[in-house]
């Protein structure tokens, strides 16, 4: 299972990671990024990774997005639900030929957002985007691999006959190796503490594994530890929060000025969890061999005051890069260290999971936790894993 770092805001944290061994590529942000420096990227990056398109909005999108040629603006003033009908060949052509000349490992194909799924929403996705991209593949022999980004909702996954209707009509698109798969979901905590969800997700992958395609999934917060056992082809990494879960927000062209900033956070292997800062101070008071319950990196000895040559008082912030580096290198070393079997990783997971509750339950003597720092996901976590395991 790969692993590829999501690109956004700040995102020389994760190229920096990556020319470090951590991770095998990155899925370029065109919000984040302008196209002249995608293509001033070097060769192997760019050959390792492949591109989120991201045409999520024909208007009202940010403006790094007008540097790209397929951008739909740049096709037409003021493009419009409309105009796809009329310019959805010349948006696949172009958007094809970008990627090409990039070298991309992945042709990806496009898709919309909509805040409403319309009645009509498979034959719009096949006429304006699969349809044209396949035609101008076909037309021009071009053997790259294709894929095709969905941005699959929450109640396409939690009721059935939506979620079959998906499979269905995904599972019938021979011309494309896989799908570059974006879960969006209305859920609040920062870890997903739903056991249907969890269990369909799972479901819902090994579907597509069945059908021999390949599953690369986008904007995925810790619960891909979990989405690991229908063993997908990919799984992502990102810095900030809005890297990890998807919202449309941050593709709209609208200021967010005067928001406050999340309180800093470091992930433990050990807890599968990200834990505020706040809590770590108070565990370093606390627990005994408190700093067992954390990671080895190259950023632990700073973040924590440690050795001869140490910054006295690490001023914990969500800005700072230290972090996000080493959940980047942690959580890459988790996940590839799962079994390659599926039986085996199961059984891998599950273990993991019993460790890090028997580690939380220490914790918990002495450190009162809030419900995004301590262990309440974990047992809705072994739960869907082990309904998983018995329906395979």
């Amino acid at each position: 299972m790969k692993v590829y770092h999501q690109l956004g805001f700040r995102y020389n944290w994760n190229i920096d990671s990556l020319n470090n061994g951590v991770g095998d590529g990155v899925i370029f942000s065109p919000v984040n990024i302008e196209a002249e420096k995608i293509q001033r990227e070097t060769l192997s990056l760019r050959q390792s990774s492949f591109l989120d398109p991201q045409v999520y909005l024909l208007s009202d999108a940010k403006p790094t997005l007008t540097s790209y040629p397929y951008y739909p603006g740049n096709i037409k003033i003021d493009f419009n639900t409309d105009d796809l009908t009329e310019y959805n060949k010349r948006l696949a052509e172009l958007c094809i030929n970008f990627q090409l000349e990039c070298d991309f490992q992945y042709v990806v194909i496009p898709n919309r957002y909509y805040e409403e799924m319309p009645s009509k929403f498979y034959e719009l996705s096949l006429e304006n985007f699969v349809y044209p991209f396949l035609e101008y593949k076909n037309l021009k022999g071009i053997d790259k691999p294709f894929l095709l980004s969905i941005i699959v909702k929450q109640v396409m996954i939690e009721d059935e006959n939506k979620r079959n209707e998906l499979l269905n009509w995904l599972t019938g698109l021979p011309e494309i190796v896989g799908v570059y798969i974006i879960f969006e979901n209305r859920f609040t905590s920062k870890q997903i503490k739903d056991f249907e969800y969890l269990k369909n997700v799972l479901a819902f992958i090994q579907v597509l594994k069945n059908n021999e395609m390949e599953v690369h999934i986008g904007y995925s917060n810790t619960e891909s530890f979990v989405y690991s056992a229908a063993m997908p082809d990919s799984i992502t990494i990102g810095s900030y929060e809005n890297l990890r879960s998807f919202k449309i927000s941050r593709f709209e062209n609208s200021e967010n000025g005067g928001m406050r900033g999340p309180n800093a956070r470091l992930y433990s292997s050990r807890l599968l969890q990200w834990v505020d800062y706040n809590y770590i101070q108070a565990m370093k008071s606390l627990v005994a061999n408190y700093l067992d319950y954390f990671d080895d990196s190259e950023y632990k000895p700073l973040m924590f005051d440690l050795g001869v040559d140490r910054e006295k008082d690490y001023k914990w912030h969500f800005t700072k890069p230290e972090p996000y580096k080493h959940y980047f290198k942690i959580y890459t070393e988790q996940v590839k260290a799962l079994p390659n079997d599926q039986q085996s990783r199961i059984d891998s997971l599950l273990s993991q999971i019993d460790s890090a509750l028997s580690n939380f339950s220490v914790i918990k003597r002495t450190v009162r936790l809030d419900e995004n720092s301590d262990d309440s996901h974990l047992a809705i976590w072994l739960n869907a894993l082990q309904a998983f395991r018995i329906g395979i």
